[in-house]
């Protein structure tokens, strides 16, 4: 009997592999979602006019974005579970080009927020899909793969303006148009991803963590990426208007935000070679600890414009080193990098917060040193994980 349930088959393997062709589509889903966001920030002006707004009326836009976005996240996880990893990306690239089509044609304002919400929802399944896919890939080259992959959002993030730019504000309806189309010809890059769906059998025989060890290693890693997310997101939205108040023009607040977006998107091109040489949580607290440093030396009036661009190189690795990071501590925990990606989102919410509050109460001065706070905040939850050992190390 010992020899026949040992000779019972399992379940089928659960690794992804992405040939070059749907890697390189992965990367550019990632360009334009970069390209997207991007965009409010932007048209917030040319919105305001074309739908008859007040300025704060139309920001809204950007919560409504994030919303959408929540929302795809659940989505996407769920898919993954009954679809392959191909249908469920070509399934919500299809989402986001109806959000594409929806913002070119809409003519009245509740129209656009409705497809700037599906443009979220797009985002959310895409990027969760993408990120739990990626962490399914053998083990070897992981890093890399996550890191030039999402190196396409930051480089999308400095496209987006320029093009905007390029095209003029008013005909932003043009650009609306050329996303549609580029998500939809992206889901052919799909093509030749092995990805098969993550069922309940797979669940329960890989996740290889007790379920109080796994608790304690995700409360950790949710804490630490939304302290992340604060400081990515604060960080890019704070140069600009922190600059143009200690004495720099609107333009070179302009420039420097692309700058960190520009070292952001260099950083994680590098992750090859360099995670090659160093461990993955030594370059995570490594880039933090940096980070802390480089911003408050931004108190320094003349290093400022120096120094915002080389935070975001810093933190480069921090996103997706840390969820390789996760996965060697918890395996095969989809369900896990779900919630990651679910929670951290609080981050762009708590973090502008904060900034803005702190801001109204001490003066302009004050953001290098939020921004080193929740720096070291994340340093500090992101080196408490260091506690916890790997399977292989608590079998060996």
């Amino acid at each position: 009997m010992t020899s026949n349930s040992s000779t019972e088959p399992g379940p089928a393997s659960t690794e992804v592999t992405f040939r070059p062709l749907p890697l390189t589509s992965a990367t550019l889903d990632l360009v334009v979602f970069g390209m997207i966001s991007s965009l409010f920030g932007p048209l917030l002006v040319t919105l305001a006019h074309r739908f008859h707004l007040s300025l704060p009326a139309a920001g809204v836009v950007l919560s409504v974005y994030f919303v959408g976005a929540f929302f795809g996240v659940p989505i996407g996880w769920l898919s993954m579970r009954r679809f392959t990893g191909a249908a469920v990306l070509s399934g919500t690239l299809l989402i986001t080009a109806l959000g594409a089509c929806g913002a070119a044609l809409s003519t009245h304002w509740a129209m656009f927020l409705a497809s700037v919400f599906f443009l979220g929802l797009g985002f959310g399944g895409v990027d969760f899909s993408l990120i739990s896919l990626l962490v399914r890939t053998r083990t070897s080259g992981r890093g890399r793969r996550l890191s030039v992959t999402n190196a396409g959002y930051g480089l999308g993030a400095v496209i987006g303006p320029l093009l905007l730019v390029v095209v003029r504000p008013h005909n932003f309806r043009l650009l609306y148009v050329a996303i549609a189309i580029s998500v939809v010809l992206l889901t052919l890059g799909n093509r030749g991803l092995i990805a098969p769906p993550l069922t309940v059998e797979h669940r329960r025989s890989e996740l290889v963590v007790n379920r109080t060890k796994r608790r304690s290693i995700l409360a950790t890693f949710i804490a630490a990426y939304i302290f992340y997310v604060a400081t990515e997101t604060t960080t890019a939205g704070w140069i600009a208007p922190h600059l143009h108040r200690i004495g720099y023009s609107a333009s070179l607040g302009s420039i420097d935000t692309a700058g960190f977006w520009l070292g952001l998107a260099f950083g994680r091109v590098l992750a090859g070679p360099v995670s090659r040489r160093h461990s993955d949580h030594r370059l995570v607290l490594g880039g933090l600890i940096t980070a802390v440093a480089l911003c408050l030396t931004a108190l320094a009036t003349g290093a400022a414009p120096y120094v915002y661009p080389l935070v975001g190189l810093s933190i480069a690795l921090v996103y997706p080193l840390a969820l390789v990071w996760y996965s060697a501590l918890c395996p095969h925990d989809d369900d896990g990098v779900a919630l990651l990606i679910l929670c951290m989102m609080a981050g762009g919410v708590i973090g502008p917060a904060v900034e803005s509050l702190m801001v109204s109460s001490f003066g302009i001065h004050v953001v290098p040193i939020v921004l080193a706070s929740f720096a070291a905040l994340t340093l500090g939850t992101f080196a408490s994980a260091l506690r916890f050992s790997t399977p292989e190390a608590r079998v060996g």
